[in-house]
Parts: structure tokens; sequence; C-alpha cells
């Protein structure tokens, strides 16, 4: 496992959480506006349909949701393999805070205790990755 795929996670996550809004933000627009008309006649002179245009970039992020939650899914089941087979439980459990959990280094440090700071926690984060890339 990379750093760049360990950071696509979250990338991912993002981009979702993003295109839920979005989708979101053009149903409450549709459902919400009182010239919400499905007659199929424009209440305003230009020729431009933007219910329609609404209803196609609503059929389009739902589209892209789908593909980025299949994409998000296959991820998280390799990085959980991943964690799931360091042996070194120091090393899974800052894995596990750092990566699922989205935990910033001082909260992993003060969780596990024992001396750790968030210095050397990170430190043992990316010299694990780089020695066992796998």
């Amino acid at each position: 496992m990379t750093i760049a795929e360990l950071n696509s996670y979250y990338l991912l996550e993002d981009a979702i959480r993003d295109t839920k809004e979005r989708i979101a933000k053009i149903e409450a627009k549709l459902c919400g506006s009182s010239g919400f008309d499905t007659s199929g006649v424009p209440k305003n002179p230009t020729p431009r349909n933007h219910t329609e245009d609404n209803f196609i970039e609503l059929a389009y992020l739902k589209t892209e949701l789908e593909t980025q939650v299949k994409e998000y899914e296959i991820l998280k089941v390799r990085i959980e393999r991943y964690i799931t087979s360091i042996p070194d439980l120091l090393i899974k459990r800052i894995m596990e805070k750092r990566v699922l959990e989205h935990k910033i280094w001082r909260d992993i440090a003060e969780e596990l205790g024992g001396g750790n700071t968030k210095d050397s926690v990170k430190m043992m984060y990316y010299r694990y990755i780089s020695d066992n890339p796998g």
C-alpha cells in the first residue's frame, strides 16, 4: 500500500460527500421550486428548459456517485486487508486510527499513550509504509 493509495481513500470520501451535497441541492431546487412545472411549457421567454437541465445533471451525478462508491468500497477492502496483515500491533493500531478513523497525529499519540508523541507516531506510520509497500 502506498501513501498515494491511502490518500486516495480520503479523497474518495470527500468526493462522495461533495457529490451527495450537489445531488441534494439539485433535488431541493427541483422540489422546492415554485416554478416546478412538468407540463413542458416554459413559463419564461427563454428557450432553455432549466428543469430539464437539472434532471440531466441529477442523473449524471447519481451515476458518478455510484461509480465513486464502488471505487471507494474496493479500496476500503484493500486497505482493511493491508492493515489486518500488519504483524506489529502498535503499527496496526496507528494505521486503523489514522486511515480508517481519520484521527490526527496528536490524538493518535494521546490514545496510544506510552510516551508516544505525534512526531514519533507519524514517523512509525511513514516508516512502515515505506518499508512494507505490499
